[in-house]
């Protein structure tokens, strides 16, 4: 683990020296790029990213409910978590506030094809 912490200690002491004046504060902040309350939220986009695709793109019957409640879930969760940390991580709520309704879009999808099925095989029934 020590090489890690050597080759990110070196990275950043290099990227010091390349940041302009402009940007030095929110280089220097709590929630910049130098901690994992920049880098955290960063990777987790591709996660959110994936669930707006699958909003557009996914057939219904492909949706599964339950990974999609327990995604808008743990975005509920985490959303409030980002609040409750010191400091408050505001693009980690964000990430997670869009995760949350992405994934509760894509669960409303699946549950109103599955009620429109079920719907027409009850009037074709009758």
């Amino acid at each position: 683990m020590r090489p890690f912490f050597r080759i990110y200690g070196d990275i950043i002491r290099h990227a010091d020296r390349l940041v302009p004046g402009m940007m030095r504060p929110m280089w220097l902040s709590a929630t910049g790029p130098r901690t994992v309350f920049f880098w955290g939220p960063a990777m987790k986009w591709c996660v959110v990213l994936a669930g707006l695709i699958d909003v557009l793109a996914r057939p219904p019957h492909l949706i599964s409910q339950k990974q999609s409640l327990v995604l808008a879930l743990s975005g509920v969760l985490w959303s409030r978590w980002s609040l409750v940390i010191k400091p408050k991580n505001y693009s980690y709520l964000a990430c997670n506030a869009v995760l949350s309704v992405s994934q509760c879009m894509l669960l409303w999808r699946s549950l109103n094809s599955e009620w429109k099925k079920w719907q027409d095989e009850k009037a074709h029934i009758a």
